[in-house]
């Protein structure tokens, strides 16, 4: 599922538990775009925070990690708290990337139930914006 608001693309991947969307992942993913953003005026765009979060309103129960910076935000349910960072961001690439990319078959012993990713919208220019409307 892919929807916009007026600064983040959020796209979801379907839960592989309940064969749906999964609307704990999606308000987690609300949550953390803003508080990163509330954070913006005292952090820089090197600001990164990570860790686990329990959605208490997935009916599986789920426990979420989750990698957040200013332009991105990624969240990956039911997985193990020790999957390293970098092997979840690399299968996320694999769905969510733009680029081609390949991964042997044995770097997710166990892959996240759900993903999601939230990316920051390019902030248009008032030049290109004022240049769009009178087009």
């Amino acid at each position: 599922m892919i929807w916009k608001t007026n600064t983040h693309q959020f796209t979801a991947t379907v839960c592989q538990r309940t064969g749906k969307t999964c609307p704990a992942l999606a308000q987690a993913a609300r949550a953390m775009v803003q508080a990163v953003a509330t954070a913006s005026p005292v952090t820089t765009e090197a600001f990164e925070v990570e860790g686990n979060a329990e959605l208490t309103h997935c009916p599986q129960g789920c426990t979420a990690r989750f990698h957040a910076r200013p332009d991105r935000v990624r969240i990956y349910c039911g997985t193990d708290p020790d999957t390293q960072s970098g092997r979840l961001d690399n299968y996320a690439e694999l769905m969510f990337g733009a680029a081609f990319s390949t991964l042997p078959a044995d770097t997710m012993e166990n892959p996240p139930c759900a993903m999601l990713q939230a990316e920051r919208l390019a902030q248009q220019q008032p030049a290109l914006a004022e240049a769009a409307v009178t087009a």
